[in-house]
């Protein structure tokens, strides 16, 4: 019989030479949480700067780095490793009857990956910091700023290989482990969204790490990739960096949609309502969220037609969230329904999802193209147009 991962031993070579899936979660665990309390202290830092106009507790350098730092560990460090990592790395297995992961010393080797990419992201941020923002929009990233853009994107960049095999692993694990008889019309809907999430972290991160590969080329070798003043185009760095990080929004989401489906299910009393619709939609969320990226540039100058393209599209990838918000309404009704905890964490997601999910479509759709035009129309007359204060 296998022992408990807890008791089976208590040594610090234990935790650290470990292959238990379940201890390899905690690393994870411990170590988000960490990075959590440094973006956690810069924000409280930033808030409270921002009780006053003035400028008196931070100047605007440090208020620059202290936005960027928050950022940059809150995104990379937290909310992208927070749900798959943990709960990924400790119930993949149990749901799906196998032993632990496909490659158990390539899972113990991503949090080793992990940890390396955020000592140069440490390392960064206690030489001084960077103050690019979390985006490190160039041509300020490769030009202008004297801060330690490369140390952090550098941490990131290795960061990324963590996400890479985390995601590799799940999709071997989930294909190839599942217990005899487990087909993937039977498998819990956790694991679909997680299965989702890893092919958005196989397929975009590597989009990122070679952007900021690039950054880092150009600042050191001045070779005109981004710069315009080497002959290099800036928003070509735009539609790189959200071609990633727009399917990143979904990394965050997915997998707590796939908890929520599981604590609505459990706690209605029923099975949920439409299977195959929820697990495709999941599926549909990731494949449309590659598509998506351009609404993150209406103010970049983008033609009207791409706008208009880019407005439906996002329109599009709202429907696959919708039949997750109808089905789990569905779940609930006639159902069994105990208002536990968890219970009560599901519902207030399904209406705050609903909600900004309502938002984004006014945002993202033809009246975004409406407030870019306005946004640029501010900027070229250097004041604000007649209503629109």
């Amino acid at each position: 019989m296998k022992k408990n991962y807890l008791k089976q031993s208590f040594t610090l070579r234990s935790w650290l030479l470990t292959r238990d899936h379940k201890r390899i979660a905690l690393l994870y665990l411990a170590s988000i949480t960490f990075f959590f309390l440094i973006g956690a202290a810069a924000m409280a830092v930033i808030r409270i700067e921002l009780l006053t106009p003035e400028g008196d507790l931070v100047q605007a350098d440090t208020y620059n780095k202290l936005f960027t730092i928050h950022g940059i560990t809150m995104v990379w460090f937290f909310l992208i490793p927070s749900i798959p990592a943990v709960l990924g790395n400790f119930l993949i297995p149990l749901m799906i009857g196998a032993r632990d992961l496909a490659f158990p010393r390539l899972n113990l080797a991503s949090w080793y990956i992990f940890m390396l990419g955020g000592c140069f992201t440490l390392f960064a941020i206690l030489r001084g910091g960077v103050d690019t923002g979390w985006t490190f929009y160039t041509p300020f990233s490769t030009m202008f700023s004297n801060s330690y853009v490369i140390p952090a994107a550098l941490g990131i960049f290795i960061t990324g290989f963590a996400s890479i095999f985390t995601g590799l692993n799940f999709i071997v694990t989930i294909h190839q482990m599942r217990a005899p008889g487990l087909s993937w019309f039977r498998l819990p809907l956790f694991v679909w969204t997680i299965y989702a999430t890893s092919l958005i972290l196989v397929l975009a991160t590597p989009v990122l790490a070679i952007t900021l590969a690039l950054i880092a080329v150009e600042r050191l070798l001045h070779i005109g990739v981004f710069d315009p003043a080497l002959g290099g185009d800036p928003l070509l760095f735009q539609h790189l960096f959200w071609f990633y990080s727009h399917p990143a929004v979904y990394i965050m989401i997915l997998p707590g949609m796939g908890v929520v489906s599981e604590v609505i299910a459990c706690f209605s009393r029923k099975r949920i309502f439409g299977y195959s619709f929820v697990a495709f939609a999941s599926l549909a969320i990731a494949v449309l969220g590659f598509l998506v990226w351009g609404h993150h540039m209406f103010v970049s100058g983008a033609s009207f037609y791409s706008g208009m393209v880019f407005s439906f599209l996002s329109f599009l990838v709202a429907v696959p969230s919708a039949i997750k918000v109808f089905n789990w309404l569905a779940t609930l009704h006639k159902g069994t329904i105990s208002l536990t905890t968890p219970m009560l964490y599901a519902l207030g997601f399904v209406f705050l999802f609903s909600l900004g999910g309502i938002t984004g479509l006014f945002r993202f759709g033809p009246s975004g193209e409406l407030v870019r035009d306005l946004s640029l129309m501010r900027v070229q007359s250097g004041r604000l147009v007649p209503g629109t204060e």
